[in-house]
């Protein structure tokens, strides 16, 4: 059993993928802060759900098996694609730019702190499936 096949482990990396993807855009903004023109994006949270629920099996297609030992063909986990889409700050500047550096790292530091709840949450899951499947008196 791999642990992509518990449903909980699947969706907390699932989880980590998207906050990984967002932390990406947020530092991508955060490189243009003096790009003239410059409009910053966002992924959208109806993404992270578009994710959840094809991992929920809402919309998710997969291989018929022939065979009680085959993969069902799911698609690993983690590479799922985000689709940014822009996300004006409060304030634009003369010159056209629109990222206003204390709002990015509001959302960079509430984003690290999701990531790493699903990061300890997936970390404890595993060592409490270590400990169960240890013979008993180890």
């Amino acid at each position: 059993m791999r642990p992509d096949d518990i449903p909980l482990l699947a969706m907390l990396r699932d989880t980590m993928g998207y906050h990984g993807a967002r932390q990406r855009v947020i530092a991508e903004n955060v490189a243009n802060a003096n790009t003239p023109g410059y409009t910053p994006n966002d992924i959208p949270r109806s993404e992270f759900e578009r994710v959840l629920a094809g991992q929920q099996g809402l919309g998710a297609v997969g291989l018929r098996t022939t065979h009680a030992q085959h993969y069902g063909g799911e698609t690993g986990g983690g590479s799922a694609q985000f689709r940014t889409e822009r996300a004006p700050d409060s304030e634009t500047t003369v010159n056209g730019n629109s990222v206003v550096i204390e709002e990015q790292m509001v959302d960079a530091n509430e984003n690290r702190m999701r990531f790493e709840t699903a990061l300890s949450l997936y970390q404890k899951s595993l060592n409490m499936i270590r400990m169960a499947s240890r013979s008993p008196g180890q």
